[in-house]
């Protein structure tokens, strides 16, 4: 740390014309703070350093050399700062109260010559303070002004200068939001289908299905569908001075500027009233608590489902309403549904997705103990499909079921169990070389798509239904991941190498612990019920991802890597 007496004594002037100037007054004012240095304050010449800024306003500090000093102050490098007068380094009492903030925090002393102000006796201190006290009245008498002026302009139609909101665009000849040509009738459109019945999240998913983009050009959310529904201004209200800022929490309904009428209304107020009524109603009677008590969600597939059309994941979209046991299944939807390609693939729920990979996991538990009488994959699907009670699944494929009976005998020579990582969507390095040659491979299969229907429908003798469905499901598959893989390049790697047989201790165990024996079919929802959150853990322990396709599960990938491709009719 400097020492107080190797520290500068700054003495600052200035004068704001060139006529001043010339009229020695900068010299005069550089002579006086000298003198006073040698004879009052004693100081060595060499500690003196002045700061000139010639023809510079003092209506703010905005000035060379005001900078360079108060660089020095806030460095720590000064002792005194000396002026001829106050108004020498400020006119602005604002300016002065900031300033003497970094003067006080830096042990600096403040003297002005000629109104006897120096911050190192009592009388200066408490002048200060007076100052300071006027400072801050000046600060509030703006802010007021400022206050006063917008009210003004508000109450008088006049916008005060914020973003003008969907539906309406500026008129910068008048000065006002007028209704915008382009978007009035969509905005006019929204407000309708709500009435019809709809809701934020279908107007969303129009909006975004059509094209109809916010007024920033992005997409719609559920969120901005509602604020656009529940602003004022399209019934022609004015609101102001609603928010602390932009986005942020609401103002006490006191501070609030609520004036109806100010600009012509772009939906009629009855209508506007009307669909926030149904809002408010819909808000309540969603927020209200039922028989049972509300606990904390547990999603059990969340983050585990991928969409078999476009290779988006899932999302929990709701807790579907509440069973007679009590179980609440989790409803989940395809991200791409909310966005401008708006996949059109099915939701799917609990109910389904639930007690199919329970009972999944439990027939492969039930193969791995009787894997002394499973000598070939037609005897490994019939274990495994007699726990599924889906009829509509016509199978499983060829090399699923032979990579299931490589697990269970220890084998290695399954690709998907060599501990090579399996790639979720078939994602590799973005080149161009790369994406012309998997265009070109799903040419390949589009044509091999075509010839395969052909030789099963005009062939009797090609193929039985089970080989049509598996090279049909096993070319479509591969569709989907060629489309994905030229859609974005990114490798996505689901897991390390894993025990081979990890997977089928973890769920032994959790089904044991539950005392559920995997001969007989196992209820989800009892057991989802039981522990919910057990079921999650378990899932999330031994599944990597799960690819659906209109409410069916076509393939699971596990930990492992390996992979179970399902066939239906």
């Amino acid at each position: 740390m400097t020492n107080q007496k190797e520290k500068i004594v700054a003495l600052y002037v200035r004068v704001s014309t060139g006529y001043q100037v010339d009229k020695d007054s900068l010299p005069f004012q550089k002579k006086e703070l000298k003198a006073y240095c040698e004879h009052v304050l004693h100081v060595d010449k060499k500690r003196i350093e002045v700061f000139e800024d010639a023809g510079k306003s003092g209506k703010n500090t905005k000035r060379p050399a005001f900078e360079r000093m108060m660089g020095k102050v806030k460095a720590g490098k000064v002792s005194h700062v000396v002026v001829y007068k106050i108004d020498r380094i400020t006119r602005n009492l604002v300016d002065f109260s900031l300033m003497y903030d970094d003067f006080k925090y830096n042990n600096v002393t403040f003297i002005s010559l000629n109104e006897q102000f120096d911050t190192s006796s009592a009388i200066g201190e408490a002048i200060l303070k007076i100052i300071l006290v006027f400072a801050e009245l000046e600060r509030k008498l703006t802010s007021e002004r400022v206050t006063d002026v917008m009210i003004g302009r508000a109450q008088s139609g006049q916008w005060n200068g914020a973003r003008v909101p969907y539906g309406w665009d500026w008129d910068a000849e008048n000065k006002c939001p007028v209704h915008s040509k382009k978007e009035a009738p969509y905005a006019k459109a929204m407000y309708q289908m709500y009435l019809d019945g709809g809701s934020s999240v279908t107007i969303r998913d129009y909006n975004n299905s059509h094209n109809i983009p916010t007024k920033r050009g992005g997409e719609w959310t559920s969120k901005t569908v509602a604020d656009f529904l529940r602003n004022p201004i399209n019934k022609g209200a004015y609101r102001y001075n609603y928010r602390e800022s932009a986005r942020g929490k609401r103002k006490a309904d006191e501070e609030v500027i609520y004036m109806e009428g100010v600009f012509p209304p772009l939906i009629d107020p009855e209508i506007w009233n009307e669909v926030n009524r149904r809002m408010d109603a819909n808000h309540t009677r969603k927020n209200t608590s039922a028989m049972h008590p509300i606990r904390k969600n547990c999603n059990v597939f969340a983050g585990l489902i991928v969409c078999g059309k476009c290779g988006s994941n899932y999302q929990v979209t709701a807790k579907d309403r509440r069973r007679g046991n009590g179980f609440r299944p989790s409803s989940y939807a395809c991200t791409g549904k909310y966005q401008k390609k708006h996949c059109d693939n099915l939701n799917v729920s609990d109910v389904k997705i639930g007690p199919f990979m329970i009972n999944y996991i439990a027939a492969i538990i039930d193969a791995s103990k009787s894997r002394r009488f499973i000598k070939d994959t037609e005897s490994l699907e019939r274990v495994i499909l007699s726990h599924i009670d889906f009829t509509d699944v016509a199978g499983i494929s060829e090399s699923s079921l032979q990579d299931t009976i490589d697990l269970l005998y220890g084998r290695s020579g399954a690709e998907t169990l060599s501990g090579k990582p399996v790639s979720k969507d078939g994602k590799n390095t973005d080149t161009t070389e790369k994406k012309k040659e998997l265009q070109e491979k799903l040419q390949k299969t589009d044509r091999a798509l075509e010839r395969l229907k052909k030789a099963y429908l005009f062939d009797d003798d090609a193929m039985d239904e089970k080989e049509f469905l598996e090279m049909k499901t096993k070319l479509e598959v591969n569709k989907v991941k060629l489309e994905n893989s030229i859609k974005s390049l990114d490798s996505s790697s689901i897991s390390e190498n894993v025990d081979q047989a990890a997977f089928i201790k973890s769920a032994s165990q959790f089904l044991i612990s539950h005392k559920i024996n995997s001969g007989g079919n196992i209820e989800y929802s009892e057991l989802a019920m039981m522990d919910e959150e057990a079921m999650k853990t378990l899932m999330n322990s031994i599944i990597d991802h799960i690819t659906v396709m209109d409410r069916h599960i076509t393939e699971i990938v596990f930990k492992n890597g390996l992979t179970h491709t399902l066939l239906y009719r």
